[in-house]
C-alpha cells in the first residue's frame, strides 16, 4: 500500500525535516482527526487508533436498542438485512426484531475477540441480519466462494444479489462466507475499523485468524464498493450513540495513506 507523501531534501548533507508529511484530515471532521494531521505511515496508524479509542460503553442491550431504533433504520419504516437484502418493516426494538427474524451480526466474530465489551457492543461492526443467514455465516471468514456452494440466500422479489457459503476453492478446504456485492464495502470498512480500534488494545480472546485471510480482500472490497450517503449517515448515527467514528468512512483515502496493516 502507498504511504502518505513525504518530502525530503535533495542535498545529502542537509538533515531531513523533523516532520515533512502533509496528510490532511477531511474538512468535515477536521477537529476529530486533528491528531492525525501531517502524520505518515505507522505514526498515522497510531494517531487514528488514538482518535477512535474511548467510545461510550453502551453494553450489548443498549447497543442493540440503538441498532434497531435508528442506526440501521435511519428515517425509513424498515431495516434492511445485511446478507439477504430483506426489508423488515416495523423493526424498532429487540422484540420487534425477534418477531421479524432479525438479529445482530458481529462481522468480527464474537469468538475472535468480540465476546466482551467494548468490542461486543461496538456498533461500527454490528449489523442487523436475517437470523437464518446469520446462523449460516457463524464465524467463517469472509471470502469468495470458488468451489462447492453449500448455501445461497434467497433474494427479495425484484432483486438478484445473493450471499453464499461454500469453499474458497475445490470441494474441500477453507469454508468462507461471501456477502452480496452491494454491502461488501460496508463490511470491509467495519472490519478495518475493528482492527484499527482493537489491534493494540486487545480484548479477551482477540485473534486475527479471520482477518489474516480477509485483509487483502477487504481492502479490495472497500475500493470496489465505495462509501455512499447511507453509510455516511450510519456513521453519524453510531457517533451519536457511542461517541466515536469510523475513519474508513469519513476518510476513504486512508486506504492509500496507511502502511500495510501488521498482523502480529
Amino acid at each position: 500500500m502507498l504511504l502518505a507523501a513525504c518530502s525530503s531534501s535533495d542535498a545529502p548533507t542537509t538533515p531531513p525535516p523533523v516532520n515533512s508529511c502533509t496528510t490532511t484530515p477531511p474538512a468535515a471532521q477536521a477537529a476529530y482527526y486533528d491528531v492525525a494531521r501531517n502524520k505518515c505511515g505507522a505514526a498515522l496508524l497510531s494517531a487514528l487508533q488514538q482518535a477512535v479509542r474511548g467510545q461510550r460503553l453502551l453494553g450489548y442491550t443498549a447497543a442493540r436498542d440503538s441498532l434497531y431504533a435508528f442506526v440501521d433504520r435511519g428515517t425509513r419504516p424498515w431495516i434492511v438485512d445485511l446478507y439477504t437484502g430483506r426489508e423488515a418493516v416495523g423493526v424498532t426494538t429487540r422484540a420487534t426484531a425477534f418477531n421479524a427474524r432479525i438479529n445482530t451480526e458481529h462481522t468480527w466474530p464474537r469468538s475472535r475477540g468480540a465476546e466482551v465489551d467494548p468490542a461486543l457492543s461496538d456498533l461500527h461492526h454490528l449489523f442487523s441480519s436475517d437470523s437464518a443467514a446469520n446462523e449460516r455465516r457463524q464465524n467463517y471468514p469472509f471470502g469468495l466462494v470458488r468451489g462447492t456452494v453449500l448455501w445461497t440466500s434467497t433474494p427479495p422479489a425484484g432483486q438478484s444479489e445473493v450471499s453464499r457459503l461454500g469453499y474458497a476453492s475445490g470441494n474441500s478446504g477453507q469454508l468462507v462466507f461471501e456477502p452480496r456485492p452491494s454491502v461488501r464495502g460496508d463490511i470491509a470498512r467495519g472490519l478495518l475499523y475493528f482492527y484499527l480500534r482493537y489491534h493494540t488494545d486487545r480484548p479477551s480472546g482477540y485473534s486475527v485468524l479471520n482477518f489474516a485471510q480477509e485483509r487483502d480482500l477487504l481492502l479490495a472490497w472497500a475500493r470496489e464498493d465505495p462509501v455512499d450517503a447511507w453509510e455516511r449517515a450510519r456513521n453519524d448515527a453510531v457517533f451519536r450513540a457511542q461517541g466515536n467514528r469510523n475513519p474508513f468512512i469519513d476518510w476513504p483515502e486512508l486506504l492509500d495513506l496507511l502502511p500495510s496493516l501488521p498482523l502480529n
